[in-house]
């Protein structure tokens, strides 16, 4: 697996928390995460090479949003796009910067977003 039980226990609790069901879709939505997101880390597991290195950093990017240390986790996020993305003609350091930049982005899109659910 990808990443650990109490992190996808985690995640999966947010996903149920995040998707309001109507009536007794209620009441097994939050078990039907749970059975989607271990389908989907196992599978990830056995079909992507993905290295100890990025599972390990998966894990801490959970470890620091359950933490609410969100600068922590976007650092993280980015970290891991550069590690794995190399963009021809660029120096590492700006990669670095292109995807933190990219990661507040999508950080602030989601925050909007879930804002607008919300209300």
């Amino acid at each position: 697996m990808v990443l650990t039980v109490e992190n996808r226990k985690y995640i999966a609790e947010q996903v149920d928390v995040a998707i309001v069901a109507k009536g007794m879709l209620e009441l097994i939505d939050g078990y039907i995460a749970r059975i989607a997101l271990n389908v989907i880390d196992n599978l990830a597991d056995k079909k992507l090479t993905i290295a100890d290195s990025v599972k390990e950093k998966l894990n801490s990017v959970v470890d620091a949003i359950r933490s609410g240390d969100a600068g922590s986790a976007e650092e993280l996020v980015a970290d891991i796009a550069n590690s794995i993305i190399d963009i021809p003609e660029v120096e590492e350091e700006d990669e670095k910067l292109i995807f933190q930049g990219a990661v507040k982005i999508i950080v602030g899109a989601l925050k909007k977003a879930i804002s607008k659910l919300k209300s």
